[in-house]
């Protein structure tokens, strides 16, 4: 969807993949991403003890918000857009469907995200995970503490984060399991790495050795020419030499 129709579009972008997501628009701005590979606003509000489960369930059946204001809302919706974006950029991207018209989504956005805006913010998260010493991908590379990381003193996120890396948990895995979003996760998990404080387990990195030789191409035989089609002289072989006369006795 280019040109005119792209600017006032109303409908969900359907990327499957892995984790793949939705990307629902109003009116040509972006209202909500959705991804299962990233918390939710439900995820990321129960974390910080505003609401309980019971009251989220009222706000999603009756509208009661409680105690959650809507500019409240509004930030943690813009979070969640903005992790779910990068989530569905860093993992695999099969395909991806246009359904037009407005579909029901949980939370929205009280004021739409520019597109342009969200794929350069998207862009700029993926370029700063490539930048880091160690990057690591979030839907695959599980992380294990390192030995005597528990020794160490750490700061609040990064003992959750190593609390949470049993050796089967990617950083999107942490992420749930802490009820932060992956971006952020991921990025420290990456510079834990880095210091010391976590190893990657054997056979789940995806990440290519910037120092891995290159296998040469094998050389291409000439091709066969033609029977009526006569040899480049580069390429002519010399007669066998004759032996020399023998003299008769």
């Amino acid at each position: 969807m280019t040109g005119r129709g792209a600017a006032h579009a109303t409908g969900t972008f359907h990327i499957p993949g892995n984790p793949g997501g939705d990307i629902h628009l109003r009116d040509g701005g972006v209202i909500c991403v959705e991804s299962a590979g990233s918390p939710g606003p439900d995820a990321l509000l129960l974390r910080t003890g505003r609401i309980t489960e019971s009251d989220w369930t009222a706000a999603l059946t009756t509208g009661a918000r409680g105690t959650i204001g809507e500019t409240e809302l509004h930030v943690v919706a813009m979070m969640a857009t903005q992790d779910a974006a990068f989530t569905i950029a860093a993992g695999d991207v099969d395909d991806c469907e246009f359904t037009p018209h407005a579909q029901d989504v949980p939370v929205a956005m009280s004021a739409p995200i520019d597109p342009v805006h969200l794929l350069r913010e998207t862009s700029r998260r993926i370029s700063s995970l490539l930048a880091l010493q160690r990057p690591l991908c979030p839907h695959r590379d599980r992380l294990a503490p390192a030995r005597g990381a528990q020794l160490r003193v750490l700061s609040p996120l990064r003992a959750e984060i190593l609390t949470h890396a049993t050796g089967r948990r990617t950083a999107r895995d942490i992420a749930f399991a802490s009820g932060r979003s992956v971006y952020p996760v991921t990025v420290e998990a990456c510079r834990m790495v880095a210091d010391g404080l976590m190893t990657v387990v054997p056979g789940t990195s995806v990440v290519v050795p910037a120092s891995r030789p290159v296998v040469p191409l094998r050389p291409r035989r000439p091709p066969k020419p033609a029977d009526d089609v006569p040899l480049p002289r580069s390429l002519r072989r010399s007669p066998p030499p004759e032996p020399p006369e023998r003299e008769n006795p």
